[in-house]
């Protein structure tokens, strides 16, 4: 279990607990941004702090940040938990040290940008983060509370000046806005409270359109199918999508950007091909069908992996995407087992050879339904003599072309 140690109240307090309470295989980790001229005294505090728990300690300094895809704190925040996960396995845990009032801040930020419940519920006590785990024990604490935990066993921290930088959104609030709302309404505990509540309907929504995922999702290219949308109020299209984009993990587009992109595929113009890209990903149309996927990915054009050759003493070949091909299940592809080959990819032209003779590659694609911009990094098994034996499908890695 790994602790996110940033020598500040919040963390001093939560490894101070997680040391008393004797947990197995703790670890104290900070990660050092780099952007201020302290940031090596506030890494040595950090150090100093552990050393004194008798915890295992470790630092991480970061190069520096691109802020301009999306600002600043989200670059940091980034590249700060790509830092925290290194070395975690998938049964690690990461603890983070937020709180009550943090949770009031992120509903508040997420309110005043328009968000919906995903938006609005907040931090979540539990979540994957990567291929791991991130846990906020304090989530349901006031910071209150941990002001008097750590002035009433002694506890010393560091304060962080870039958290009274008010350019910062969070800080602005954090400063201005939470005092004068505490003034006026005794505590901001409601707002938490109410994080809470919009998970609850985040989690209601996310069962209601499960079922018409299974209904609408074509199972074999994981495309949504538009007839299905076309049935759906605006509302619930909208609702549709975004849960469809989230089970593929990403993040969905801002509102006005899905409803006026949904307004033209679900229009009858068959010949439209409308694309939408944001910060995470990219949809567009293609045979009635909606496809999505990672913003790096889905660009027509995009340079294909490097041909791999495959000599025929060598057993077996992992391929760029993942996939393991071997010896022994050549045979089910109708390619002799002991002959070399080339793994390579599409670039115009090819034809491939199959029982029913030399077929265009672009025909079978075609076939089988294969967007245009997927099709250069679909794996071929070239011959010796460069004659394409194989395509090896995405749906099946075994499929006969």
């Amino acid at each position: 279990m790994r602790i996110a140690f940033s020598g500040g109240l919040d963390s001093t307090v939560l490894l101070h607990a997680a040391v008393r309470l004797g947990i197995p295989g703790l670890e104290a980790m900070h990660v050092d941004h780099g952007l201020r001229a302290d940031s090596g005294r506030q890494a040595e505090h950090c150090r100093a702090v552990a050393r004194a728990l008798n915890c295992p300690f470790r630092t991480c300094r970061l190069e520096p940040l691109d802020p301009r895809p999306s600002g600043l704190e989200a670059a940091a925040r980034e590249a700060r938990y790509i830092a925290l996960r290194d070395g975690l396995e998938e049964t690690d845990i990461l603890l983070a040290a937020q709180h009550a009032d943090d949770q009031a801040e992120t509903f508040l930020l997420a309110a005043l940008r328009g968000s919906g419940p995903d938006g609005l519920r907040g931090m979540r006590p539990l979540r994957r983060e990567g291929a791991t785990w991130l846990g906020r024990p304090l989530l349901d604490l006031p910071r209150a509370a941990l002001v008097e935990y750590a002035r009433r066993e002694g506890l010393d921290w560091y304060d962080d000046p870039s958290n009274r930088d008010a350019r910062f959104d969070r800080n602005f609030l954090r400063q201005s806005v939470l005092p004068l709302l505490r003034e006026r309404f005794g505590s901001v505990t409601g707002l938490a409270r109410a994080a809470g509540w919009q998970r609850e309907v985040a989690g209601q929504l996310r069962t209601h359109f499960a079922d018409h995922m299974e209904a609408a999702r074509d199972p074999e290219s994981g495309g949504l199918d538009l007839a299905h949308v076309r049935r759906l109020d605006n509302g619930s299209a909208r609702g549709l999508v975004r849960h469809w984009l989230q089970a593929q993990g990403l993040r969905p587009p801002g509102h006005a950007r899905l409803g006026e992109f949904l307004r033209q595929v679900v229009a009858d113009n068959p010949d439209a091909s409308p694309r939408v890209e944001w910060e995470d990903g990219w949809m567009r149309r293609y045979r009635d069908q909606l496809w999505a996927g990672p913003r790096q990915e889905g660009r027509e054009g995009q340079k294909p992996p490097p041909d791999q050759e495959w000599p025929a003493d060598q057993p077996e070949l992992r391929l760029a995407d993942g996939r393991r091909l071997t010896r022994s299940g050549l045979r089910e592809l109708g390619v002799a087992p002991d002959a070399p080959l080339t793994v390579s990819y599409r670039r115009g032209g090819e034809r491939v050879a199959t029982p029913a003779g030399h077929r265009p590659l672009k025909k079978l694609m075609q076939e089988r339904g294969i967007p245009p911009w997927a099709r250069q990094r679909i794996p071929l098994l070239r011959q010796a003599d460069g004659v394409i034996v194989a395509v090896l499908w995405p749906d099946r890695a075994n499929a006969r072309s």
